[in-house]
């Protein structure tokens, strides 16, 4: 069975949760709008460098975790999505 990656906001989700927090109060602690936070949770924004970097620091985490998530689940929608195109490309021979 393959992997499916989830969208990282539904790991920062999970985590608000754990915590009892809402994402307004997280978007006060990292100091960006309430909104870059609940696109994120609702899968309609991407982690950023910048992003990453706050959450990182606010939740005493790698900011390479955070992006790492995010390339994950946008590598995985881009073989979704193009899949089949993908398997006609022939590998450069040395």
């Amino acid at each position: 069975m393959a992997y499916t990656p989830l969208h990282p906001g539904n790991i920062l989700s999970e985590k608000l949760g754990e915590l009892g927090m809402s994402a307004a109060e997280l978007a006060r602690e990292v100091h960006v709008p309430a909104n870059r936070i609940s696109q994120i949770i609702a899968g309609k924004r991407s982690i950023t460098a910048d992003t990453a970097l706050r959450l990182g620091k606010w939740f005493g985490t790698s900011p390479h975790i955070w992006l790492k998530l995010q390339l994950s689940y946008e590598l995985y929608m881009a073989r979704q999505r193009i899949g089949l195109k993908l398997e006609k490309i022939s590998p450069r021979k040395a």
